[in-house]
């Protein structure tokens, strides 16, 4: 399994490094080098979504088709926007919901399935966690939260921040999830205009498959209506991810 390779790579560096310096192949201080190396690998794994380093993960669809996804809401004022923007389109997109969130808005997460979109799990409180423990209660209590709101167990799940740790992966084995990323971030969780979306979207749309946006930024309902239609400008073909990953939203 993946999560199985953080060990593979710990262990099989002891076992070949240690009897390499006991026998005298290489010294201790060039041992010491390949630490920062061994490091560099880990944190790819943790903060590269697509590595699937630590568990497979759903990153990347067929080339000149695109999906949209959008986390952390759902925002009371923004998602209805971002709804009606989906609507007017006939785009099927999936929500990322924080599960805290989702509680006090549920009707906006009815709305999201009762319109065709799929709804997924992007933890309670969307903290990173670093515990067994805290990861498992993080990604256990999203799917509680969903389930009572919709009646059905989501199966997708996106990490906060795209970090992905092995305690959070073990926490998705035993929930039976699976972890759906993106080959695009639109930055809007962070950029605050409409045209800065835009342009950071045009500028990697040919290549991109999986679009990630945020439902919680005002600009971004009409940002998201110009994206669209950049897309059928060129000639891309908008699906929906459960269509672009053969992987069911709802756990049966």
């Amino acid at each position: 399994m993946n999560f199985q390779r953080l060990n593979i790579l710990t262990f099989g560096l002891v076992l070949i490094l240690v009897p390499a310096g006991v026998l005298g192949f290489i010294s201790w201080q060039q041992m010491l080098l390949l630490i920062p190396v061994y490091l560099i690998i880990l944190g790819w794994g943790v903060f590269d979504i697509g590595s699937q380093f630590f568990i497979p993960t759903f990153w990347k669809g067929k080339k000149g088709e695109v999906s949209f996804t959008f986390d952390d809401g759902p925002d009371p004022e923004v998602t209805p926007k971002v709804l009606d923007v989906l609507r007017e389109a006939n785009v099927k997109a999936v929500f990322f919901v924080i599960g805290r969130i989702a509680e006090k808005h549920p009707e906006l997460v009815r709305q999201m399935v009762s319109e065709g979109h799929a709804v997924g799990n992007h933890t309670y409180n969307h903290d990173y966690v670093f515990s067994k423990a805290a990861a498992e209660k993080q990604v256990t209590e999203g799917q509680e939260v969903i389930e009572k709101i919709i009646g059905k167990k989501p199966k997708y799940f996106r990490p906060p921040f795209g970090v992905m740790t092995p305690e959070i992966a073990s926490a998705i084995r035993k929930e039976k999830c699976a972890v759906i990323g993106w080959d695009l971030r639109s930055q809007d969780g962070r950029i605050r205009t409409k045209e800065a979306t835009i342009n950071r979207v045009k500028s990697h749309l040919k290549k991109s498959t999986v679009l990630l946006f945020h439902d919680t930024n005002p600009t971004t309902p009409d940002a998201l209506r110009e994206i669209i239609h950049l897309c059928k400008q060129n000639g891309m073909k908008i699906v929906s991810l459960p269509d672009q990953s053969g992987i069911e939203p709802y756990h049966v």
